[in-house]
């Protein structure tokens, strides 16, 4: 996770395939289907309009640019609850939630020609950049402003022929451009924090929002940028982690502003159209052998509980992405064989509320936790305390929302602190914290601080392919010696796997090996059960 230890960073493996009060940028004014933004959920995250027709397009049937051009399009489309448009992968889960749009919420699908929906669309601007340049990143900020579409200097003459007309060259432009003439009328409560070589992904989504997108590494330019947000503002993408992913987290978590980490994704101006108000989880809270009619009964005194819990569930590409689909993960053919816990971000109840619903329906048995740290991946001991009160509050009510109750925590050194996590334990809402030290997770070995008489436990082991005591011989060697005592802390293992470099079949592996005494629950069940059983 830090360049302490480069092997620990979480991402090494990632390469995964307020209304806007608009006036003219230049002497023409932009067309008036656009001349507000998207709306914004309880949450804070913007949400474009349930689309009645989606036309859908394989991406891979797109140049670069078309890619470029097609997002600011959708984005665009987004806001106005009639015909949208859809990049399918057909490969990734994208194909799962273009079915259940269709199926569960009635969306009409059809494909189409590129050039002829927007010729049907009320557009009539273009916004000129060159590819691989800064400018790409200029010509989606400007398009949530302006109503125009983003087009690569190749396609010009195509968009002219279309009927287009040029409102602004934005070529030679760059993000200090756009922050220091236009910062006041963007979005301050979510940025897009983009590479300028990723052509398609997650600029419709800045587009309908209405929202910066930039990424100058971890520069002074990009402090200035987190320091202007509103307080517990979301940096949505990802940053330069090259040396670490601490590099940019650290000081959004200074400025009281969270990641969500999504560089790699697509369709989120869609995914938001759909309301979904609660979520409920299918999986079992409680084991089934020591449920009572809903409660917990005092467990077997000859028994040791674990749990096994998967990293990185955060990830919001990832959840849209393969996640769903490969069998490493959630697409384990052994998938349900076990009460299995997956972390996964709050903010899908807004981003992509489709996407979390179809987990949970397809989730007999597993039982999902909030990724780290929250709402959004932060570092607590860093936020300043005025955001992190806010910040959890609203974790609280989001959390309630989605049928949540335990947080993941990623963090330097801040286990013992127990007044920073008083700030989550406070809600109602939450039972206990899951707490992972940034480098590595098992540094504290499965002890347990208190705060508010609810548990922060730490991770006992975890499986982590190369490190040493993270192999599976290892990991079940100590599960099988852990104390068989469920009145005492030490009565309790949570394993964390690393979702890069373990699979399914390693946990299962693991499960196999373990001896009759230790049993595998939930790790919300964990979390109450030592909370109610292994008071300090």
């Amino acid at each position: 996770m830090s360049a302490r230890n480069p092997r620990l960073t979480r991402r090494h493996a990632l390469g995964l395939g307020a209304a806007l009060g608009l006036t003219a940028l230049t002497q023409t004014a932009p067309s008036t289907a656009f001349a507000t933004g998207a709306t914004a959920a309880a949450a804070g995250y913007p949400k474009g309009l349930k689309p009645r027709l989606l036309t859908v397009f394989d991406e891979s049937t797109l140049s670069l640019p078309e890619r470029t051009l097609a997002t600011t399009l959708q984005g665009l489309l987004a806001r106005t609850g009639t015909e949208g448009l859809y990049l399918n992968l057909p490969s990734l889960g994208y194909n799962l939630w273009l079915g259940d749009l269709a199926d569960r919420y009635g969306v009409r699908l059809q494909t189409g020609d590129l050039w002829k929906l927007l010729g049907r669309s009320r557009i009539d601007g273009y916004l000129l950049y060159k590819q691989g340049t800064p400018s790409v990143n200029v010509a989606t900020s400007l398009a949530g402003l302006t109503g125009a579409v983003a087009v690569e200097e190749s396609l010009e003459a195509t968009a002219i022929r279309t009927g287009l007309r040029k409102v602004m060259d934005v070529r030679g432009k760059d993000d200090r451009w756009v922050l220091d003439r236009y910062w006041h009328r963007l979005r301050h409560d979510v940025v897009i924090e983009q590479r300028a070589d990723i052509a398609e992904r997650l600029r419709d989504y800045a587009t309908m929002a209405g929202a910066f997108a930039f990424f100058d590494g971890n520069s002074a330019f990009r402090a200035e940028v987190v320091g202007k947000l509103d307080d517990d503002a979301a940096v949505i993408g990802w940053g330069d982690a090259a040396n670490g992913e601490d590099r940019f987290v650290g000081p959004n978590s200074d400025a009281g502003v969270k990641a969500i980490p999504a560089d790699h994704a697509r369709n989120l101006s869609v995914l938001s159209g759909i309301r979904e108000e609660r979520f409920q989880q299918r999986g079992r809270l409680f084991d089934p052998a020591l449920a009572a009619q809903g409660d917990l009964p005092k467990p077997d005194p000859d028994a040791h509980y674990v749990s096994f819990l998967i990293t990185d569930g955060d990830n919001i590409q990832w959840m849209l992405g393969d996640f769903p689909t490969d069998q490493r993960w959630f697409g384990s053919p052994r998938r349900g064989e076990l009460d299995l816990g997956w972390a996964v971000s709050p903010s899908l109840t807004d981003l992509a509320p489709t996407v979390l619903r179809w987990y949970y329906d397809r989730s007999p048995k597993d039982r999902f936790v909030v990724g780290p740290s929250g709402g959004g991946y932060v570092y607590p001991s860093r936020y300043p305390e005025a955001e992190l009160r806010k910040h959890t509050s609203t974790l609280g009510r989001s959390m309630a929302r989605a049928d949540l109750s335990v947080v993941q925590i990623i963090d330097f050194d801040s286990f013992p602190d127990t007044r920073l996590w008083s700030s989550y334990l406070r809600q109602p809402e939450i039972d206990g914290l899951i707490y992972l030290e940034y480098s590595r997770y098992d540094q504290h070995k499965g002890k347990v601080v208190w705060a508010e008489g609810k548990p922060v436990v730490s991770a006992r082991t975890m499986l982590w392919d190369g490190l040493p005591g993270a192999d599976e011989a290892s990991v079940t060697a100590e599960l099988n010696a852990a104390p068989r005592d469920p009145s005492s802390t030490a009565g309790y293992s949570i394993v964390l796997w690393h979702a890069w470099s373990k699979t399914l079949d390693d946990v299962m592996t693991v499960v196999d090996g373990l001896a009759p005494h230790v049993k595998v629950i939930p790790p919300d069940t964990l979390v109450r059960m030592l909370g109610r059983n292994a008071r300090p």
